[in-house]
């Protein structure tokens, strides 16, 4: 079922995501409903989080018609820096610069529970990166240096400005 997608100002819904421990229908029906997302709104990937949910979960997009699963994902090696322009579905209509991994390594499990391991480089790593910020209650705003979070914040509203500025305190 196709989701609503937090967008700014509203606040995200939780500070952290709670790691999977249950393998089940409910995590099945979590994963489709990321997947239905995506696809209904020509999205690169989501995480749970994006649309309300708790758990840690992230899907994003191989292909048309193939998604990757990453449950409980964790980043545990990373090399080299790269900078992107970047845009979210939680700002939407906005874009920043911001510095990431070029290359890295994550863990995750898959649907059954299963270990598994992924070393990507390039646009996938930065679109992983980019989801696993959000189970952390982060966005790509607090990935920002100090003068493109400044230019960031030149370009939304003066009540945007003071709802941002509550929420980085946070």
């Amino acid at each position: 079922m196709v989701k609503k997608i937090i967008e700014y100002p509203a606040p995200l819904s939780v500070a952290y995501a709670i790691d999977v421990r249950a393998f089940d229908e409910a995590l099945f029906s979590l994963i489709e409903d990321l997947k239905d997302t995506i696809s209904e709104n020509n999205l690169d990937g989501l995480s749970a989080f994006q649309i309300g949910n708790y758990y840690n979960v992230i899907v994003v997009k191989e292909s048309e018609t193939d998604f990757l699963e990453m449950i409980n994902p964790r980043l545990i090696a990373y090399s080299g820096h790269i900078v992107t322009t970047e845009q979210t579905a939680y700002y939407p209509g906005k874009t920043a610069k911001v510095q990431r991994y070029e290359r890295v390594k994550v863990v995750y499990q898959d649907r059954e529970g299963n270990d598994k391991s992924l070393e990507v480089s390039g646009d996938l790593a930065i679109l992983i990166q980019r989801k696993i910020d959000y189970t952390f209650g982060a966005t790509f705003i607090h990935k920002m240096s100090k003068e493109e979070r400044r230019i960031f914040e030149k370009s939304l509203g003066k009540k945007e400005k003071t709802w941002l500025k509550r929420f980085l305190r946070s």
